[in-house]
């Protein structure tokens, strides 16, 4: 099933709706319009092949640890990093992104910002186990 490939791929490929959107615009309307395999969706095929080959640089998740989520939104796409505390820094658990909706791509950054971080913390949540997640978003002007 293509939506689990989707799934797994999301959690170890950072950024992954960025990598991926130029797939899903290709499929999108499939059943009216053709199919559309270019040059940018064959790069993004690649790209994310790749990424798939490489070793992943997560962390398993600790339920005793509180959680850090940092946010970021651009261009309609949220992008986080669960992470957790290991020594002196902060070590990756997950990667989490996702497309905002219509009506939130639509809104000021500020607000985008804090739709990305609501929707996002949602996500982040599977990996929690309950404990305290911390957060933080980049906001701009």
């Amino acid at each position: 099933n293509p939506h689990w490939i989707q799934r797994f791929c999301r959690l170890w490929i950072p950024d992954f709706s960025s990598l991926a959107k130029p797939l899903h615009e290709s499929t999108r309307g499939a059943e009216k319009d053709p199919f559309v395999w270019g040059p940018e969706q064959q790069q993004a095929f690649l790209v994310i092949k790749q990424r798939l080959m490489e070793a992943p640089a997560l962390g398993l998740p600790n339920s005793e640890k509180p959680f850090q989520l940092y946010v970021h939104e651009q261009n309609g796409i949220a992008a986080a990093v669960l992470t957790q505390r290991l020594g002196s820094w902060n070590r990756p658990v997950a990667y989490l992104s996702k497309q905002l909706d219509s009506v939130a791509k639509g809104w000021p950054p500020c607000l985008r910002a804090v739709a990305a971080t609501a929707s996002l913390v949602k996500e982040a949540d599977k990996f929690t186990f309950g404990q305290t997640m911390y957060t933080t978003g980049l906001l701009q002007p």
